[in-house]
């Protein structure tokens, strides 16, 4: 079986094997019910580890294009044979609300993928391409080879110490002094975030965050009974001096905020902003939650000063996550936090959640430990980066009159503003005839109709082609609804 891989590229090669062999099963030189090599067969004609091969059957099996039998092998399963969700037809009205969750993530059918091509910029996370599946692999499997009996114990509910002390020294050289006993393991950011405002807040009491701000974000404190208090942004971040009005009308017991690399906008907050938000605070005696979930991915401009590197004891809770640079599913998170809040949020997560997979921290303590992570962060950097430039300039060459973007200087979105004559809710369904989704900014406002204008496009998690295609495909679609709108 002649295979080319290209061992210089970015992609790993078991994905390069698997897309090699999907394509074969598409364009039918397989068929169904046909056997593929064995694992070792296929691995020694192309050069590669066995495991490589392993994981490109996995992703085709994970896919549907095959099942592998015990003792027999693998064997094609083609996707003609199966059923497949179709694509709403162009003149069944779109069910705004059955394609859009109420936050932020665009996720098709209730229990079916998004239909084949449609290209979704709607996503919150990097492209799966980039994530280093094979190297965390061999980790975890030597993670288990030599500590399974530990790795699958409960652990301890604040964290597998090693890999707080990891986290301890690699903020402190980041600028962030930190102590392994400040930090909190989560399952992911957003658990964390849930155990500040559990912790911190009851119902009925103040939160101000930027508008617009993180979906999900707006979603827990909804559900939690929060009174939302918005102050809005600029290409600067936050607007900090109408801070003072809003802290003394409203007596909020938290302000949240997100100041690298903003979810949706992807601003960051200036550092003289930055340093009087803190001023402010301090002078209120408002705790700051600063949500840092994708700080590291920066491709411009200057790196800034976390605040709570800026910030006295006790001052600000930090949070970030894995999610965005390594696995979605890995799940695992942390916050940094003084002793005053510390305890508080252990003794919530414990009765809780109780902890964190032990297995996977261990894991991904060594993945960080050996340097895996630095890499992986400069790998994504580069690949990201030229995402965001294929993107752009898409959007430079593209977009109708009357449409406005911002360049980020990192992260993983662009802010994209409609002529005020068209809205998402009429772009949405047009855009999907198109074969092209984005998140809606109405899910990014506490008050929704004023991101009636708004969208957000995730530039990581698609390929340059399938940017440039997914960006023509969305302006025809703008096009169009503005041209409906004139005839009108």
């Amino acid at each position: 079986m002649h295979i080319p891989l290209d061992r210089e590229q970015d992609v790993p090669l078991y994905l390069q094997i698997e897309e090699a062999l999907r394509r074969a099963i598409l364009t039918g030189v397989f068929v169904d019910g046909d056997k593929l090599p064995s694992t070792r067969t296929l691995a020694a004609e192309l050069a590669v580890s066995r495991l490589t091969v392993d994981n490109a059957y996995a992703e085709l099996a994970a896919k549907g294009f095959l099942h592998q039998r015990r003792g027999s092998g693998a064997y094609v399963a083609h996707p003609q044979t199966q059923a497949r969700p179709t694509r709403p037809s162009s003149d069944t009205p779109f069910p705004l609300e059955s394609f859009t969750t109420l936050t932020s993530r665009l996720d098709g059918y209730a229990d079916a993928p998004l239909p084949e091509g449609l290209i979704n910029f709607a996503a919150g996370v990097g492209s799966p391409k980039v994530f280093p599946l094979e190297a965390f692999r061999k980790v975890l499997l030597s993670v288990l080879s030599r500590h399974a009996e530990e790795a699958f114990s409960y652990g301890e509910y604040c964290g597998y110490y090693p890999l707080r002390d990891t986290l301890s020294r690699i903020l402190s050289a980041q600028g962030i002094p930190t102590q392994a006993e400040q930090v909190l393991i989560t399952n992911g950011s957003q658990h964390a975030i849930s155990l500040v405002v559990q912790s911190l807040l009851a119902p009925g009491d103040s939160v101000i965050v930027e508008e617009p701000t993180y979906a999900e974000a707006l979603g827990l404190l909804r559900q939690h009974r929060i009174n939302i208090v918005t102050v809005p942004g600029d290409r600067h971040g936050m607007r900090v001096d109408l801070l003072p009005e809003l802290l003394e009308r409203h007596r909020p017991k938290l302000i949240y905020t997100i100041p690298n690399f903003h979810n949706p906008t992807g601003r960051c907050l200036s550092e003289a902003r930055r340093r009087r938000l803190l001023a402010i605070a301090q002078q209120a005696g408002v705790v700051i939650l600063e949500d840092d979930f994708v700080g590291d991915l920066r491709y411009q401009g200057k790196q800034l000063p976390s605040l709570r590197a800026l910030a006295q004891p006790g001052a600000v809770i930090y949070v970030s996550t894995f999610s965005k640079m390594l696995l979605p599913s890995m799940r695992i998170g942390y916050l940094v936090a003084d002793s005053e809040h510390y305890q508080r949020f252990a003794r919530r997560k414990h009765v809780d959640s109780f902890t964190s997979s032990s297995l996977i921290q261990r894991a991904l303590d060594a993945f960080v430990t050996v340097g895996r992570y630095d890499k992986q962060l400069r790998r994504a950097g580069r690949v990201y980066r030229r995402h965001l430039d294929v993107m752009v300039d898409a959007l430079q060459r593209r977009l109708p009159p009357g449409c406005r973007f911002e360049t980020p200087q990192g992260g993983l979105f662009i802010w994209l503003t409609l002529p005020e004559a068209v809205t998402t809710a009429e772009l949405m369904p047009v855009a999907w005839r198109y074969g092209v989704t984005f998140a809606r900014g109405e899910c990014f406002y506490a008050q929704e109709q004023l991101g009636a204008h708004g969208l957000r496009l995730n530039f990581a998690a698609n390929s340059p082609p399938q940017i440039e295609e997914g960006i023509a495909r969305l302006c025809r679609a703008i096009e169009e609804v503005i041209t409906e709108k004139n005839a009108d």
